[in-house]
């Protein structure tokens, strides 16, 4: 067993194990994001019922809320992801990979849904799952495209949020990206630590107000319909951040 600590730091971000380890087979390197705490003990589950097979678990280090029930965890790790929440012919796609990122998604989404937009969030556990295979192991591990499709509509607009580079990701994740029009990504951004879990956020570009700006902007529509001045000169970086709290 391996852990990381975090050192001294509050909201210590160092992707880079797990990121090295999605480039190996990821039917035998599984790569594992939980989303809350039923999801937490639903990947050790199934890490340690499994043989011939590393982990490597990223998990928040602070509580979190909780979104998923024991069998709706259990559904999310069969095939690496699970809706958050419920959205009939949505207009948008937020994904998270992260715990924090997850709360980030739905703040997001609660937003756009009071100015009128049908926003979906998804929690992606396993991004191996939803990568091209490379080899027929591979294949037999990865989701097939229907189930895909079930999961991330190809006609949906999608803003992608991970604990990750976003780099990292969006390479990772071709299957579901439709171009920098349609898909925007937000993650690591090596800026330094920070004090707490939100300037970590912050720093990132990962709020909830950042996935805002990005929601308008693959939905071409004014950001400004989406935040208020305030808001989004805390986003430029021009405005006190503590507002996006």
């Amino acid at each position: 067993h391996t852990w990381e600590n975090g050192k001294n730091q509050q909201s210590h971000q160092d992707p880079t194990i797990g990121e090295a380890l999605l480039g190996e087979m990821s039917d035998v390197a599984r790569v594992l994001f939980p989303a809350d705490a039923a999801t937490a003990v639903e990947s050790l589950r199934r890490i340690y019922g499994a043989r011939g097979v590393i982990g490597c678990i990223v998990a928040s280090k602070r509580p979190t809320p909780c979104f998923f029930d024991r069998e709706a965890a259990s559904r999310a790790l069969d095939c690496g992801a699970a809706h958050a929440d419920k959205e009939p012919d949505p207009e948008v796609q937020l994904a998270a990979i992260g715990a924090c990122q997850l709360n980030e998604a739905m703040r997001a989404a609660a937003r756009l849904r009071k100015r009128g937009v049908r926003a979906l969030t998804t929690a992606i556990i396993e991004p191996g799952r939803f990568r091209v295979a490379r080899d027929p192991y591979e294949e037999a591990f990865v989701l097939g495209d229907d189930d895909l499709q079930s999961l991330f509509p190809a006609t949906v607009p999608r803003v992608l949020v991970s604990h990750t580079r976003p780099e990292v990701m969006i390479g990772l994740l071709r299957r579901i990206d439709g171009g920098p029009h349609r898909m925007r990504v937000h993650g690591y951004l090596n800026r330094g630590g920070t004090l707490d879990v939100f300037g970590m956020l912050f720093a990132n570009r990962c709020t909830w107000a950042h996935l805002v700006a990005s929601a308008a902007a693959v939905l071409n529509a004014p950001v400004l319909s989406m935040l208020d001045e305030q808001e989004m000169a805390a986003v430029d970086g021009r405005g006190n951040p503590s507002l996006l709290r």
